[in-house]
């Protein structure tokens, strides 16, 4: 029988493979390897974003939680308190337009306010996840230049601008992370 956590030989090959146990991402149990970082999360809101701040909660790091309209941002208030009260982090929802030339320094500014240090007003931002991103389902010939202009703001720009904001607070010895 194979058991898990051990190593076998190949015997179609001259190497030996090793087995694992299936996890999930959610233990609760065990070291928070996230712990005490922080992570930006744009698009946070919902969907894969929400589970992204989830996934970011339960491994120990506290989050700043995007979002863009006025609609969201009970959903994104009431995600962030279930964080909070579930995994003992700290949640800071943020409007901010991706697309906007201002929103990414928003984003940033109120990152700043929230999780400096109190004395010495050090910020670290450990993980950026640019979840936010837009489609459309125009057709080519449908599609005009205020379309695209839209979706380059916020699938491209928007990164780019949240990219250059947290640049003076990124790490600098690549423990750092960002997901596009």
């Amino acid at each position: 029988s194979i058991e898990p956590n051990r190593t076998y030989r190949d015997p179609n090959q001259n190497s030996t493979m090793s087995l694992r146990s299936a996890s999930t991402n959610l233990t609760p149990s065990g070291p928070r390897i996230l712990e005490g970082k922080l992570a930006i999360v744009t698009g946070g809101s919902r969907g894969i974003g929400a589970a992204t701040c989830a996934n970011l909660a339960a491994k120990g790091a506290n989050l700043v939680i995007n979002y863009t309209s006025d609609s969201s941002a009970d959903k994104t208030q009431q995600l962030a308190q279930n964080l909070q009260e579930t995994y003992g982090v700290k949640c800071l929802p943020v409007q901010a337009d991706m697309g906007s030339e201002n929103g990414p320094a928003h984003l940033v500014e109120m990152t700043k306010n929230h999780f400096s240090h109190p004395k010495s007003g050090k910020l670290q931002i450990d993980i950026i996840v640019n979840n936010a991103g837009v489609a459309s389902n125009l057709a080519v010939e449908e599609c005009n230049s205020d379309d695209f202009t839209f979706l380059y703001n916020v699938n491209v720009r928007g990164p780019l601008f949240l990219m250059k904001a947290a640049s003076p607070y990124l790490p600098h010895d690549r423990s750092g992370r960002v997901v596009n």
